[in-house]
């Protein structure tokens, strides 16, 4: 019972690892989701509306903009889907 104990101490602690490099991921993600949020809230009606200020954009400058958000959520989303299949890699190990 003992070894047992021992052998899925260093799975747990990798569990664990991987369950804060998993958060670590996601809080960048999120952070990424409010660049979008930010960019669809500025070109809204609703929000032109309720607001006088002018905005100008030209086309190739909100190309731009929505390709580097588009890369950074790319970036972002690639760890975030890493770290689930490695926590479930070391919690399928725990199990078994």
């Amino acid at each position: 019972m003992a070894k047992s104990n021992r052998a899925s101490a260093p799975s747990l602690h990798k569990a664990s690892s991987h369950a804060l490099q998993l958060d670590d991921d996601f809080c960048n993600l999120k952070q990424a989701l409010r660049a979008v949020a930010c960019l669809e809230g500025l070109l809204s009606p609703v929000h032109r509306a309720t607001h006088y200020e002018e905005f100008s954009f030209e086309p190739g400058d909100l190309r731009a903009l929505v390709a580097l958000i588009n890369a950074e959520l790319v970036r972002c989303t690639e760890p975030v889907d890493s770290s689930i299949r490695s926590l479930r890699k070391a919690l399928k190990h725990k199990v078994h």
